[in-house]
């Protein structure tokens, strides 16, 4: 199926602009999602330092308060009465203690100072674990114990006095974490509870936006949540992607090594790339936008790009219609207008050509009849060959003239004694042209050629010979046509003579004839009388270039000479 140009240029340009539409749109969407991928990534991780430093701000309040109460505990100055007091001072004083315990060095619960409303707590051991990491720093913080379903931590910090060790303990609630998260649910995540999560290592809900869930088990997170994450001592972040119950979540965690707690922030899918779907409709909406006046623009570029491309073929077509005489300007100012240059110049060219055709045409119609085709082709290449003139050549001149003609004439009609002279005029010329000959003329029932012009020949003498012979083996099979369909027989006469002469056009500039004169050709034509039916004479000068088959018949004088001349007799 052909397509037109206009239409595969507009194809080409569409789909151009398309592909660059396409990618730079891909492009926009991939960098939008990177950025929002890293904005997200960014925030979870944000809110999840934020709880970090709640924490740590927190356990550094209580180890601060619970080292003033260890200092109390091994101060010698007072006695054991007024530590109590002053212990109990303290405790009321603080807004984050309600209850302080007292352990010796074998984690034996000594006493507890608490407030009057506040309930007994304490266990009555202290862990070898906790003594020991007490000891080894400032502040020892145990595992989340759970009382009353609301989750508590153990903070021991050592007081080692002079004869004594003792630890001071208080279980102290999350309530100023469970605070923080509250606050950073509502204006990180506009209020999305499932945001913000503290769990512990058994994946039980320490801290959450709906004080409902804590205490629950958030085991959606357990299948991309590493339980060693919970016993690093360092800091540990992972970030993943994974499907519960209401589609894809985003979700970033970081374990708190002091307490062994797990912070999980966490946005739906669709949320945190809400975005996406949006760029992706604009930007196909731009795509298709910018793609539709892209093909406006491309019809318009491409039909002003093809109108000339159009008027030149429709010139090309005039031109194959041999319309020479049009001509064609393209004023575009590239390729085109020098295209329409070109074509016009071609076609002032052809016009030049054709009638350099139709001149040689009819020079090689008028010509071809009487001339030889080398003749002919000379004639056209050269035409100042037309000019009158001539130059001297050497050559050889037949005259085969028809015997007995007045006899033939009066047993034939003129329509078929005309008919049976063309036809035996045209067989003589195709072999003295098969000869490499010139047919110089007709006259009457005589033919008259010549070898040696106007191209050089310088075997013409043997050339001539072989003509005549050639011409009277075909006269025996003609005359057998023309015995059976008329009752006739032709008889020739030819007389050859070779010599110099001069060649040339003769005549007038409105009538010319290219033919050759002198001695030579008057000789030739004594022989062609002196010669009897079927016999063809020589002169000396042939019979020398063409010695083959020559038989002497003696001297003769001729009319118009003074000198008698030796002739020969050529064998058929």
């Amino acid at each position: 199926m052909r397509i037109p140009l206009r239409i595969r240029l507009l194809l080409v340009m569409s789909a151009l602009v398309a592909a660059a539409l396409g990618a730079a749109g891909w492009l926009l969407v991939d960098v939008n999602r990177a950025a929002v991928e890293d904005a997200t990534r960014e925030g979870l991780f944000g809110s999840i330092d934020d709880l970090a430093n709640t924490v740590d701000r927190g356990f550094a309040d209580y180890g601060v308060e619970l080292t003033t109460i260890a200092r109390v505990l091994v101060d010698e100055s007072l006695d054991a009465d007024q530590r109590i007091a002053l212990i109990a001072s303290q405790i009321e004083a603080s807004p984050e203690l309600a209850a302080v315990g007292i352990f010796d060095g074998d984690g034996s619960l000594v006493d507890e100072v608490r407030e009057p409303e506040a309930p007994a707590r304490h266990a009555t051991t202290l862990s070898l674990e906790l003594r020991t990491a007490a000891l080894a720093r400032p502040v020892a913080i145990g595992s989340v114990n759970w009382i009353e379903e609301r989750p508590s931590l153990r903070v021991v910090v050592a007081a080692t006095g002079a004869a004594t060790t003792w630890f001071v303990v208080a279980d102290v609630g999350v309530q100023p974490l469970q605070a923080r998260v509250e606050q950073l649910v509502d204006d990180r995540f506009g209020g999305d509870a499932d945001a913000l999560a503290v769990v512990d290592r058994d994946l039980r809900i320490v801290a959450h936006a709906d004080p409902e869930r804590v205490g629950q088990r958030g085991e959606r997170w357990r299948s991309w949540l590493q339980p060693a994450m919970f016993d690093q001592p360092v800091a540990v972040a992972l970030f993943r992607e994974f499907d519960d119950e209401h589609g894809r979540v985003v979700a970033a965690a970081r374990n708190l090594p002091e307490t062994g707690w797990v912070v999980i922030s966490q946005r739906r899918h669709a949320t945190v790339y809400a975005s996406i779907p949006r760029m992706r409709r604009a930007v196909v909406t731009v795509m298709v936008a910018t793609l539709l006046l892209a093909v406006v623009v491309a019809f318009v570029v491409a039909r002003r790009v093809t109108r000339p491309i159009a008027r030149l073929v429709e010139y090309a077509g005039a031109l194959a219609d041999r319309q020479w005489q049009r001509t064609i300007s393209v004023r575009t100012g590239d390729e085109l207008e020098a295209l329409a240059r070109a074509l016009s110049a071609a076609a002032t060219d052809l016009a030049d050509s054709e009638r350099g055709l139709e001149r040689e045409r009819r020079i090689r119609g008028d010509l071809g009849r009487y001339l030889s085709t080398q003749l002919v082709d000379q004639i056209v290449r050269e035409p100042r060959s037309l000019q009158l003139g001539g130059e001297r050549r050497a050559l050889t001149v037949l005259f085969a003239d028809v015997a007995s003609f007045t006899g033939l004439a009066e047993q034939l009609a003129p329509e078929r004694t005309v008919q049976l002279l063309n036809h035996l005029f045209s067989i003589l010329t195709e072999i003295v042209f098969r000869h490499g000959g010139t047919v110089d003329k007709f006259l009457g029932d005589c033919v008259m050629a010549f070898w040696g012009a106007p191209i050089e020949q310088p075997d013409h003498a043997k050339l001539a010979v072989a003509a005549a012979r050639d011409m009277m083996r075909w006269l025996e099979v003609g005359n057998e046509v023309w015995a059976s369909e008329l009752g006739v027989t032709i008889h020739l006469a030819i007389g050859i003579n070779s010599g110099e002469a001069i060649v040339g056009n003769l005549g007038s500039e409105s009538r010319m004839e290219y033919t050759c004169i002198g001695d030579v050709v008057n000789v030739a034509a004594r022989l062609e009388g002196m010669a009897r039916p079927q016999q063809i004479l020589t002169s000396s000068a042939t019979r020398d270039a063409a010695p083959n088959g020559c038989r002497p018949l003696g001297t003769h004088t001729i009319a118009g000479r003074t000198e008698a001349i030796a002739v020969f007799e050529v064998a058929q």
